[in-house]
């Protein structure tokens, strides 16, 4: 399983993902922003509140997605 090594906030809705086999992705995660806990991610002030967990990512309010979610599937 990957890890995520380092992440950056790209824009208002991509993140840049550096993992933990050296592949980097530029992901974009706005179709996330129309499902429910994930609507408040629009918020671009809260979007860069994004912390790096290693085998997720996480926001504030318990918005988390996995590091295979974010290699695999997006």
């Amino acid at each position: 399983m990957n890890t995520i090594r380092n992440i950056q906030v790209a824009s208002e809705n991509t993140l840049f993902i550096e993992f933990s086999d050296g592949i980097t992705k530029l992901v974009n995660l706005k179709s996330y922003f129309t499902k429910g806990i994930f609507s408040q991610l629009k918020d671009p002030g809260y979007f860069e509140l994004v912390k790096n967990n290693g085998y997720f990512i996480a926001w504030p309010n318990d918005q988390e997605l996995s590091a295979d979610t974010l290699y695999y599937s997006l």
